[in-house]
Formats: C-alpha cells, sequence, structure tokens
C-alpha cells in the first residue's frame, strides 16, 4: 500500500475509510482489514523524517478513537481486542499525544475491576494492558483504586499483579528517577494508599461486611482473643500471599524505612485495629510486613501491639484446632505459623502481651487442651526460648491455673506434656508429670 503524493487525495481516501470503518455491524474480517490499512498508513508516517511526516487529521481522530472503542468492546470479540490493543502499545510507546489522552479519559473503564477489559481478556491481553500503564499521563487516585482491586480479586494473576505494582513503583517518587514535583504521575499519599490497599487484601466495603458474620463455619471465634478470623479459600489465600510479597518489596525499597513503616502502622491501626472480624490472610500478611520492614529505626506503635498479639493467639488457634480433614486450609499452616512465630521471636512484647491475654479462667474446657498445646510448642521452638524463659512466672502461673481448672479429674496426656516441657526448658529439671507443683 502506498501514500498518495497528493495530501488532499490522501486525506479523502482516509476519510472515505474512516466513514466506512464507522459503520455498525461490520463483519469481523471486514473490520479487521480496516484496522489493518490504518494501522500501515500510522506507522509508515511514523517512520518518515519529522520534517516530512503528514499529520492526517482523520488519522489522528480514528487513532484517539481506539481506547474508548476498547472499552466498549471488552470481551466480546478478544481477536479484535488484541489488535486494538497492539495499536494502541506502539503509538502509546511512541507517546501520541491524543492517544494518551484519549487512553487517560478510558482508564477508569478499561482498568475497572468488576467488569473492564483489563479483566475480561485472555492473561497475554492482560499482560500488555498492564503495560500500558506505564504510559498513562497521571494516576489519579480512583484509578490508583481500582488497579489495587484488581491486583487483589484474582482476576489478574499474581505474576501480572507483580508486574503492576512494579511498573507504579516505577513511575512513583521512589523510583530514583529525577522529577520535578509538577512532572509526578501520582502522589506519595496515593502510593502508600495503593500499597495499604493491596495489602489489605479486602476492600473497607467487604471488611465492614465481614464484620456482621457470627456463628458461621468461615468464622473462627476463640474466647481469649477479641480477634475472629475470616478463613478465605486456599486459592484466595495463596494469591493474596503471593501479592503481598511483591507489596513488602515495594516498600522495602523506599529509602526513608522509618517513615514508611511509620505510614503503614498508623495504616493499620486506623484501618484494621478495632475490627472484630479480620480474614486469615490479611492478619497474616500483616505480620508478615512488619516482620519484615520493621528495623532499628522503626518505632513500634503502642496501640498496634495488642493488636498483634491478638491476631497471633487467634491465628495460632486456628492452627492448632485444624482438623487433618481440611486439607485445603492444612496448606497454610507453614506460612501462618512462620510469620506467627517470626513476629513473636522478633518483639518479645508482643508474646508477652499474647501469655497475657490467655486468663484461661475465661476460657471453655474445649479451649484449655489448646492453650496447653501451645504453650508446650512455644517452650520447645528454639527461637522462642529466652523469651519464654524471661515470661517464666507468667508462663508458670497460666499452668498454675490450668491445673487448677483441672484438677477435679484425671489429668489428661496434654496436660502431663505441658507440665514436663516446663521442666525441661524452664526449671531445667525433667522430673516427671508431677514435679511443677514443687515450683508454686
Amino acid at each position: 500500500m502506498q501514500i498518495q503524493p497528493n495530501r488532499e487525495a490522501t486525506e479523502s481516501l482516509i476519510k472515505a475509510v474512516y466513514t466506512l470503518y464507522q459503520q455498525r455491524g461490520l463483519l469481523l474480517p471486514v473490520r479487521t482489514l480496516l484496522l489493518k490499512f490504518f494501522s500501515k498508513i500510522y506507522q509508515k508516517e511514523e517512520l518518515r523524517s519529522y520534517r516530512l511526516r503528514y499529520r492526517s487529521k482523520v488519522l489522528s481522530r480514528w487513532l484517539a478513537g481506539l481506547p474508548l472503542q476498547l472499552a466498549h468492546l471488552g470481551s466480546r470479540n478478544p481477536e479484535l481486542s488484541t489488535q486494538l490493543i497492539d495499536i494502541i502499545h506502539t503509538a502509546a510507546a511512541r507517546a501520541n499525544k491524543e492517544l494518551l489522552k484519549s487512553l487517560q479519559a478510558s482508564a477508569l473503564r478499561i482498568y475497572d475491576p468488576q467488569e473492564g477489559t483489563v479483566v475480561v481478556l485472555p492473561a497475554e491481553s492482560q499482560q500488555r494492558l498492564v503495560q500500558l500503564v506505564y504510559f498513562l499521563p497521571s494516576l489519579p487516585a480512583d484509578l490508583l483504586s481500582r488497579l489495587s482491586r484488581c491486583c487483589i480479586m484474582g482476576r489478574l494473576s499474581s505474576s501480572l499483579a507483580a508486574m503492576l505494582i512494579g511498573i507504579l513503583h516505577m513511575r512513583s517518587s521512589f523510583s530514583g528517577w529525577k522529577y520535578s514535583v509538577k512532572d509526578w504521575l501520582m502522589s506519595d499519599v496515593d502510593y502508600f494508599s495503593f500499597l495499604f490497599s493491596t495489602l489489605t487484601g479486602f476492600s473497607k466495603e467487604e471488611l465492614t461486611w465481614l464484620q456482621s458474620l457470627r456463628g458461621v463455619p468461615h468464622v473462627i471465634q476463640t474466647q481469649l482473643s477479641p480477634v475472629l478470623l475470616y478463613l478465605t479459600d486456599l486459592d484466595q489465600f495463596l494469591h493474596h500471599w503471593d501479592v503481598t510479597e511483591t507489596v513488602c518489596h515495594s516498600l522495602l525499597v523506599i529509602p526513608a524505612r522509618s517513615q514508611s513503616f511509620d505510614i503503614l502502622q498508623s495504616a493499620i491501626s486506623k484501618h484494621l485495629v478495632g475490627l472484630t472480624v479480620i480474614p486469615d490472610s490479611t492478619a497474616g500478611c500483616v505480620l508478615g510486613v512488619i516482620c519484615k520492614l520493621l528495623d532499628h529505626t522503626c518505632v513500634l506503635s503502642e496501640t498496634l501491639l495488642p493488636f498483634l498479639a491478638s491476631c497471633c493467639y487467634s491465628l495460632l488457634y486456628f492452627l492448632l484446632t485444624l482438623e487433618k480433614g481440611e486439607a485445603e486450609h492444612l496448606r497454610k499452616r507453614d506460612k501462618l505459623w512462620g510469620v506467627c512465630v517470626s513476629i513473636l521471636a522478633l518483639l518479645p512484647r508482643v508474646l508477652r502481651l499474647m501469655l497475657q491475654s490467655l486468663r484461661v479462667n475465661r476460657a471453655g474446657p474445649e479451649e484449655l487442651p489448646v492453650v496447653g498445646q501451645l504453650l508446650r510448642l512455644l517452650l520447645q521452638h528454639a527461637p522462642l526460648r529466652t523469651h519464654m524463659l524471661a515470661n517464666a512466672i507468667l508462663v508458670q502461673q497460666i499452668i498454675k491455673n490450668i491445673t487448677t481448672l483441672k484438677s477435679g479429674g484425671i489429668q489428661e496426656q496434654w496436660l502431663t506434656d505441658l507440665h514436663y516441657c516446663f521442666n525441661v526448658y524452664i526449671t531445667g529439671h525433667p522430673q516427671g508429670p508431677s514435679a511443677l507443683s514443687t515450683v508454686y
């Protein structure tokens, strides 16, 4: 195909084809052929030197209309959507102003987490759309909120969510690139809000809805912690965990560690502390990111410590009461146990607060064996042994209270084992199951 040397003739030809292109109900082969026609003209013009380049007004209008067409088309014709995405990507990479302006105007529809083009197309097209975020002229708060939902709803794979989070980091003021303030695509506040909402894994509306749940199989309740756990399905749990790893990396590479940590814990205190029902993945991911971000420059908020202790006990109670038949939840065990032990080893005050919350006189008879098993495991775990020794009097009192509550009948094996562990790891004298009474 050759472009007419006469500009007027060329424009007339393009206008005629554009009129045909705008008709509704065109067969796919015809529309595809017209797309290729416009695409080739655009590419040929882009290859010309800037001085000789001919800017067709009709061609510019066609190009600027592609993002809205893509938003309307969605998954109704994936093949055609893919072709549109390729053309848009090429023009965006060449910084075509009309195209980028149109792409910005259609971004909220394209990246809608429920029905947007980005969540309804196959993975290869999703990847191209994620890459397009890099070229957007600006990233306002409402768009970032939608991108966060795309990440956490599972409509994008964890690898594509990681790519998207990485792109947003590159476009933030923390990427290390030199920007003037007016050139930043998003504010630091909006960027941190995106990271936190993605870390949480649930929208504000979803968390509010969870607060009304009681007495249902998916909510684990204990009498010794104010935090009830909502059990997510395994796929959602693993996706949330993987996405949080990427969020954590983005937080770790921010130069001012203490500042980003303060922002994170303020957000946790504002949006999570005080909730009664918290998803298991959210509780685990919060503990995990605290462990990874905390260093000697960070000061932990006093209001956050009891919340972390409550999350720890609720998660550990859940793990210790799992049945063998619950294969889906059993696969969560290593990840949740790991973050609980890490936070208790890293923050002895959280361990002490958790132990102080074990007022066993408030627990039902079915929870006492769980508390006993938990204490035994904590005593046996090497990284926690020094901290447990520092809390020996508190641990001793808890065991004494349990023993008093169970004094009416035959001593059960779990209580015998607990006495033995206390004597081995705290008193240093494995004298048998009755030896604990000598230290009271």
